[in-house]
């Protein structure tokens, strides 16, 4: 089934855009696989992430939880 969908000629080409940008040769077949590359860009992000935590536990050690001490100062605040 297919479904077709009116979009104004700026957003169509911006689209076209970042489609070849990516490498696909039209914007049916990017959005075809939009999700995955989106998924695996969050992937991408989240080890980057994991990665910068683990290097900050490797220079400063485990660094303590600080609710207790906000929870103090919203107490005498």
């Amino acid at each position: 089934m297919s479904v077709t969908l009116t979009i104004s000629e700026e957003t169509y080409q911006k689209l076209k855009n970042v489609a070849q940008s990516k490498g696909f040769e039209d914007v049916g077949k990017f959005l075809d696989e939009w999700e995955e590359l989106e998924l695996a860009n969050r992937r991408e992000v989240v080890d980057s992430i994991r990665a910068f935590r683990r290097r900050m536990k490797e220079k400063y050690g485990v660094m303590p939880d600080s609710t207790e001490l906000l929870r103090e100062d919203r107490m005498r605040g």
